[in-house]
């Protein structure tokens, strides 16, 4: 369990990050994108609840009261120059907050709690504090607007059934077309017995007659099989594509609106920490909506990080002969099976002296590793390059982050900085979740799959090259081939074995370079449809998705970030070895949108000795408890898709949950808050909790009494 203490640092590192979303999403909303409100009281509804039960009492109170500013907006108010003014001071209150943690002088925010209280005065009286009529905000350019989409597809259910009952009619007619061909198949055989020589030699006249229309009529019978069958194929596949154009036209959007944010987030950024930095975005592409939600803020973190962490202030760039103003792009290029997403900068570059000199205390031989090997230690949790905490960036949340959004896709990140000259960081992704292309491979007793924008090429290893580091293998031949580290992925998977002349080869991408895994076999790539591995009723650190085949068996889709990360390491046990049984604990379910409270919540849980799992709404907690029945449940109260209160009356519909105890934590200060807690109290909750007044020891002794003493 994490202390209080790590958790607050949790809170404070993830603070820039939380108020450059709010400032980009206010920022929005100031533009015309009336949709940002919700998002934005929502984010700032976790802030105060986890800074209370942190007992961050300044952090939640700027927070609360941001929050009652932006409900008044929702309410109705009209936004002038003072309320924008007021969101974005104690936005940037907020991460002077966190940003002064530890020191001895705190921000004064009696002028910033001020200006809250002013704004919120202003949109409930609905005129000035002066008595005035609250003027308009001022209008924006239409250059500075993003340029407006139309609205996303919706599924035509009309469409679809039209082409459904149409590949029903086909699928009709080709079982007509089967029957035919049994009747063809059925003619052939006689005719095989008509023509056996050991038939004897009498009747041969009528047998040839026979043998001559038997031949004949399954000539016409197939014929016409093959016309009619190549008839319904391209029907068959017209239909489908049609179909298929339908339901992806629901389900897949353009890049323009997300390159919109980011271009958005740069200009905010830029602007924040007063740099000249010019954003240019290019390309456009299509992706799965779910692709391009986990997208969103891994861009928007790249190019924020770029201009505070990346770009040179202005003198720094004089010394070294650039332009003043800098440069973050953009660029985006659809691919077949993927979306290419390249954000580039022309800063300063990765500080790897700096890195070797973070490294050297963790990480023996740090100081005599080149560039490229120190890459992937950029993906480390916690660590950053920068000597000084910034607004935005140097608190070590970077591309551990982008790395696992991106891995959790399925992608792949990759990294390439000069020093002086700027860093390219490129991302991978797929289109759609639907299907992914793959190449599959055999390897002992495993069938596994890559995928196909992930290998670099096949080969077959002719020659092998040991070094101190291990197999090396050439990709190229004279003096400048390229060589790669080679390794065996049946010893990463488990089962052991070294590299061999004659095997098959993948040679794959990963953050830094390249690598090659040797395989018994591989096939042509194909698409295939996956089932990921948070679906799975169990998980390995390798595995990120499970494809069926066609002979009911199974296919791993390795991660390969991790296949290359578990390689360079010592063997040791199996990754797909079986956990030991251990004595069943109580589980409780805790359910609570907002990371930090949640993570609080369950380290408490486990160190009462409870197994625990986590959801971050009502929809999701709900189906976890029908999933796997639970001994106690902590929830929120206010929360996306459902909220507390409905969850628990469904548990309470439910007959297998219908006792479980149920304890709520709330920050609910509205007048509905009596309310609820009387629908609650209805429902047989053991406890309502305040998070403003939140105590742990009271906690655990309703938890323990909750559990019978368990």
């Amino acid at each position: 369990m994490r202390s209080r203490a790590d958790l607050a640092a949790t809170f404070h590192r993830a603070m820039p990050d939380r108020v450059a979303q709010a400032t980009d999403l206010w920022l929005g909303y100031e533009q015309g994108q009336s949709g940002n409100l919700p998002v934005l009281r929502r984010l700032l509804h976790t802030l105060k609840g986890e800074a209370h039960m942190l007992e961050l009492a300044a952090c939640g109170d700027l927070a609360e009261l941001a929050e009652t500013v932006i409900d008044a907006v929702r309410g109705g108010g009209r936004p002038t120059q003072l309320i924008g003014d007021s969101v974005l001071g104690a936005l940037e209150a907020l991460g002077l907050l966190s940003a002064s943690v530890g020191e001895e002088a705190a921000p004064d925010l009696h002028a910033v709690k001020e200006t809250l209280r002013a704004a919120h005065a202003e949109l409930t009286s609905g005129r000035s504090p002066a008595g005035e009529p609250a003027p308009p905000p001022a209008p924006m350019t239409e250059s500075a607007l993003p340029p407006r989409l139309d609205p996303p597809a919706v599924l035509d259910a009309e469409a679809v059934g039209a082409r459904v009952h149409e590949l029903q009619r086909l699928h009709g007619e080709r079982e007509v077309l089967q029957r035919r061909l049994r009747e063809a198949q059925r003619m052939l055989r006689a005719l095989l017995v008509e023509i056996d020589p050991r038939g004897g030699t009498d009747r041969v006249a009528e047998r040839i007659t026979k043998t001559l229309g038997y031949g004949a009529e399954i000539e016409r019978l197939l014929g016409a099989v093959r016309a009619d069958w190549s008839s319904n194929e391209f029907a068959s596949g017209r239909a489908l594509g049609e179909l298929d154009e339908v339901v992806r036209a629901a389900s897949v959007v353009r890049t323009e609106r997300l390159l919109n944010q980011v271009s958005l987030a740069a200009r905010s950024a830029a602007r924040m920490l007063g740099k000249d930095v010019e954003a240019r975005v290019e390309g456009t592409g299509l992706l799965d909506a779910a692709v391009e939600r986990r997208l969103e803020p891994v861009l928007l973190h790249l190019v924020r990080n770029a201009v505070d962490h990346g770009i040179e202030p202005a003198d720094v760039r004089a010394r070294r002969g650039k332009p003043a103003r800098g440069t973050v792009a953009v660029t985006v290029v659809q691919t077949d099976a993927a979306v290419r997403v390249e954000v580039k900068d022309d800063g300063g570059g990765v500080d790897f002296a700096r890195l070797r000199e973070v490294l050297a205390e963790a990480v023996p031989g740090a100081a005599s590793l080149d560039d490229t090997a120190l890459i992937p230690y950029l993906f480390a949790h916690g660590l950053t390059t920068s000597r000084s905490v910034g607004a935005i960036s140097g608190r070590g949340v970077g591309l551990d982050v982008v790395a696992r959004e991106i891995g959790a896709l399925g992608g792949q990140v990759r990294v390439d900085s000069r020093p002086g000259l700027g860093t390219t960081i490129l991302l991978v992704v797929p289109k759609n979740l639907h299907g992914e292309e793959v190449v599959p491979v055999s390897c002992g007793r495993f069938r596994c799959a890559v995928p196909t924008h992930a290998v670099h090429s096949v080969m077959l290893l002719d020659e092998l090259l040991h070094t101190s580091d291990g197999p090396r293998v050439r990709l190229t031949s004279g003096p400048s081939a390229e060589l790669v580290p080679l390794y065996a992925l049946g010893a990463v998977l488990g089962d052991g074995g070294q590299p061999e002349p004659g095997d098959a080869a993948l040679v794959l991408h990963h953050a830094a370079g390249l690598f090659a895994v040797s395989v018994d076999g591989y096939e042509n790539p194909r698409l295939c449809a996956l089932v990921r591995s948070e679906e799975l009723p169990w998980s390995s650190p390798l595995v990120r998705g499970v494809a069926p085949t066609a002979d009911g068996e199974a296919m791993l889709l390795l991660d390969v970030e991790r296949v290359f990360a578990c390689a360079r390491q010592a063997p040791r046990e199996a990754p797909f070895a079986a956990a030991p049984e251990s004595k069943r604990e109580p589980l409780a379910l805790v359910v609570e949108d907002a990371p930090v409270a949640r993570e609080l919540l369950c380290g408490i849980l486990r160190a009462l000795g409870l197994r625990v799992e986590e959801a971050s709404d009502g929809r999701e907690g709900l189906a976890r408890a029908r999933a796997t029945p639970p001994d106690v449940v902590l929830t929120d109260l206010e929360m996306p898709y459902m909220n507390g209160l409905e969850m628990v009356a469904e548990l309470r519909r439910t007959p297998a949950l219908a006792r479980v105890p149920v304890v709520v934590l709330t920050t609910q200060t509205t007048a509905t808050h009596a309310q609820n807690v009387a629908a609650l109290r209805g429902l047989g909750v053991r406890a309502v909790l305040s998070k403003q007044r939140f105590v742990e020891e009271e906690l655990r002794r309703i938890i323990a009494e909750s559990l019978g003493g368990a």
